[in-house]
């Protein structure tokens, strides 16, 4: 039974003014169509077209197909002529190979292909005989192309993006009636699950990231729902399983102890999967209820770039959203996922997830009777007098720790060396070399996909070791968590700032870095002061305490604090 009011649609038509201002809807221009306005309106912002933008024509066509929850642009004849002309823009941005570009012109993207050939193609199945024939011959034409190109790729660094295929190419062989997409669509079954951790999330740059994992469960129910395959929800069971110890009490969602940072939760899938599995839908129920509270990144919060995409998530939540009986709030207990790095600790008044795999990134909430985020660790950054800045946040499933339960204390070892944060910016020292080559060499798609290849790995997955070693010790409590931290210099590199942050992240992921209300007020950043710093330059010791009261109550004024935190430097 489909509900009669939501608020996916309130979020959904109140973005549609936003959504129509980015294309450009003038039927006389050579860019009529395109989503991109920083191309088409600013013109000199950019030299390319992003095919990404072109994901609006799903919302739309779904705005248009939607009678319920007073949805003003039901049957809206403009509504549906401009979904059109974005699908139309989509095609002519298709290289001859049949792929796409994701952030630079001649870039083979997988992902750019999968998503947004995956949204055009679902577009075309809710519009139905409402394409012409044209427009129809011509985008299946060029959806074929991207099929044909991503059955002879594959993109299992992150496993989403193959999730993005299969639901692309379950929509062809609807659209199509053609047997040999299910031949290609077979293939990215058997590779997507090879590549799911038997604690069940998918690979995401080398480890598990709950966000991330929420859209690649959103792409895989997609298909589901018309394949029934049984290995896929088997699949599903599995990653909502695990998913559902990553939903906090505030409604939040992931967050830097996931390998990609993300803090995201995409419910389409959610919804489709809320009848069959019991963490699906009290997943489902909590994100409506942070989405009505403001507590959760959605579309509204990003960027022009991701709010597209995004929405046409909660676009085809709206759509397909089921009234969900009743369920039990999930409930918050331990767990330790040893493949991952995760570990999760609850008390009576709080949880908190450890992210050890990234050495010891710490979230921690409140459970009642206001849950609200308590503190928040995303690791230490030091700038060397070097310019060079490393990071104790990054991801490594080998990192080395240990867990010892004492009575009610659990306690926590972690070290590690610190690694370097990349925040160069190429472009501002290498725009012409960069845009020559791009120019030259963009038409040979090998050259393209081993340069794309080189970037991803230089931007994101690259680690070179700097010269701080930490040691962190955690002791979780019924009623406080005390941090000790051990800080020591390894070489000759001068330190000038040292510090911890709440809400940094030290990876490069396009889709992350958006402000929610847990990230606004929290406690956990501090900074070393000078003399500090100087005793670690003459090679000392530092040691940070931290203590953390997890029970008690709060007062009016402030939420919570911590009780005592001293810096001493020692010999």
């Amino acid at each position: 039974k489909k509900i009669e009011r939501t608020p996916y649609g309130d979020l959904v038509i109140g973005q549609i003014p936003r959504l129509l201002s980015q294309i450009d809807r003038n039927p006389y221009s050579p860019t009529y169509g395109c989503g991109d306005r920083a191309f088409w309106h600013y013109r000199t912002m950019t030299d390319y077209a992003a095919p990404l933008h072109q994901e609006v024509a799903l919302t739309l066509a779904i705005a248009w197909q939607q009678k319920r929850d007073a949805n003003p642009y039901w049957q809206s004849e403009q509504l549906r002529e401009t979904a059109c002309a974005a699908m139309r823009f989509w095609s002519k941005l298709q290289h001859k190979d049949g792929s796409f570009a994701e952030f630079y012109p001649g870039e083979r993207s997988f992902v750019a292909t999968a998503f947004t050939s995956y949204a055009v193609s679902e577009a075309l199945l809710r519009l139905g005989e409402h394409v012409g024939d044209e427009d129809r011959s011509a985008l299946l034409t060029a959806l074929s192309r991207a099929a044909k190109w991503l059955h002879r790729h594959r993109d299992i660094i992150v496993v989403n993006h193959t999730a993005g295929a299969i639901a692309m190419l379950q929509n062809m062989r609807i659209l199509t009636g053609d047997g040999l997409y299910d031949e290609y669509r077979e293939a990215k079954v058997e590779d997507l699950l090879s590549y799911q951790h038997e604690e069940g999330w998918f690979y995401e740059y080398g480890g598990a990231d709950p966000g991330y994992l929420s859209l690649a469960v959103d792409y895989l129910a997609k298909d589901y729902r018309h394949s029934r395959d049984a290995r896929l929800r088997d699949a599903l069971h599995r990653a909502l399983d695990f998913m559902r110890y990553f939903y906090h009490p505030d409604g939040s969602f992931g967050g830097e102890y996931g390998s990609r940072n993300a803090k995201y939760l995409v419910p389409h899938g959610l919804q489709l999967m809320a009848a069959e599995s019991l963490a699906a839908a009290q997943l489902a129920t909590t994100h409506i209820r942070g989405l009505v509270a403001g507590t959760v990144v959605n579309p509204a919060t990003m960027d022009d770039r991701y709010n597209a995409f995004f929405l046409n998530k909660y676009s085809e939540a709206w759509a397909d959203q089921q009234e969900i009986q009743t369920v039990a709030e999930p409930e918050f207990t331990n767990c330790f996922f040893s493949g991952a790095g995760l570990l999760v600790h609850s008390s009576p008044s709080s949880y908190t997830v450890l992210g050890l795999s990234k050495h010891g990134v710490i979230k921690s909430y409140t459970t009642s009777p206001d849950p609200s985020a308590l503190y928040s660790d995303t690791g230490y950054f030091a700038e060397f007098a070097d310019g060079t800045i490393g990071t104790t946040q990054w991801l490594d499933l080998d990192a080395e720790y240990q867990l010892r339960e004492e009575g009610e204390y659990l306690h926590v070892n972690i070290v590690g060396e610190m690694a370097l944060f990349n925040a160069s910016l190429p472009l501002v020292r290498y725009l012409i070399p960069f845009r020559l080559f791009l120019k030259l060499a963009g038409s040979y798609g090998r050259l393209m996909d081993w340069f794309g290849r080189k970037v991803i790995h230089r931007m994101i997955i690259a680690r070179r070791q700097q010269p701080l070693h930490f040691e962190r010790n955690v002791c979780l409590g019924p009623e406080e968590m005390i941090i000790t931290d051990r800080l020591r210099l390894t070489g000759d590199k001068r330190l000038l700032r040292l510090g911890r942050s709440a809400d940094a992240t030290a990876i490069h992921v396009a889709s992350s870095r958006y402000v929610q209300a847990a990230d606004l007020g929290v406690i956990g950043a501090s900074n070393a002061p000078d003399e500090y710093l100087e005793s670690l330059n003459q090679g000392q010791v530092l040691e940070i305490i931290t203590k953390v009261e997890l029970s008690g109550r709060r007062s009016n004024s402030v939420k919570h604090q911590i009780e005592d935190e001293k810096e001493v430097a020692a010999a």
